[in-house]
């Protein structure tokens, strides 16, 4: 006995399995973190270029002669969130995901994104020596009804020094407008883990554009054109 007792403590046979499988759970765990935090960032980053891209398609929007000032109807605007939910299609900003109610305990179907285009304009009789502006227009695309601007709406932003963070405000030309554009967005880890420490969130991002060319300001409903047949991406806040 006391012979077999002095050959098991010298047998190393099993001891890397053993150290594998003492490893294992921590390598996974830092694996699927390391993965999880690399989608967090892409997340993220690709918010950041939706975001700015929607401001600069708003931007450029407009149709006219050369030298005439360009009109803006309700299908530009659709086309530039159309262009902004396919950009988006990699992250499902157009879609769904599970909700269960705290309160009542109830599962349902709600949207992913909400992405909220205004036009700040300078107020009707501008005062260049103390400048104001205001939300003249706004028009969204997205379910996510959940969420709230932040910053500011038509009816709360009649007159106002400009838009945006606190200390980053944006503000239009004297002459002209700034697209203005908020994406807020419902992030979930794709695995719950400890490791990276990630959880469902919310995530805002915002990008502002002068428009490019001289625009007509004076025409169809607050300078945007209807068009018979084309339904306009209303924002449900606005109701």
């Amino acid at each position: 006995m006391l012979n077999f007792l002095k050959r098991l403590r010298r047998d190393n046979s099993g001891l890397a399995v053993v150290e594998f499988a003492v490893s294992l759970p921590i390598f996974m765990g830092l694996t699927v973190g390391g993965f999880e935090t690399s989608h967090y960032a892409y997340v993220h980053m690709r918010l950041n270029q939706l975001t700015i891209d929607t401001a600069d398609g708003a931007a450029r929007m407009g149709e006219g002669e050369v030298l005439a000032a360009k009109k803006i109807d309700e299908s530009q605007i659709n086309d530039v969130f159309a262009g902004t939910i396919r950009q988006g299609e990699s992250i499902l900003l157009g879609g769904e995901h599970e909700y269960k109610d705290p309160g009542t305990g109830e599962v349902t179907l709600r949207g992913n994104a909400l992405i909220i285009l205004s036009s700040v304009e300078p107020v009707e009789d501008f005062d260049a020596d103390d400048p104001k502006y205001r939300i003249r227009w706004q028009r969204c695309i997205g379910t996510a009804d959940y969420f709230e601007p932040e910053y500011g709406t038509v009816e709360e932003s009649g007159e106002i020094e400009g838009v945006g963070p606190e200390g980053r405000l944006a503000v239009p030309p004297d002459d002209g407008a700034l697209m203005f554009v908020e994406t807020h967005y419902f992030f979930r880890p794709l695995i719950l883990n400890g490791f990276s420490q990630l959880g469902e969130q919310s995530i805002t991002k915002t990008a502002s554009m002068v428009v490019r060319d001289v625009r007509d300001y004076t025409g169809g409903e607050e300078g945007v054109y209807q068009i018979d047949g084309v339904e306009a991406s209303s924002c449900a806040f606005e109701a």
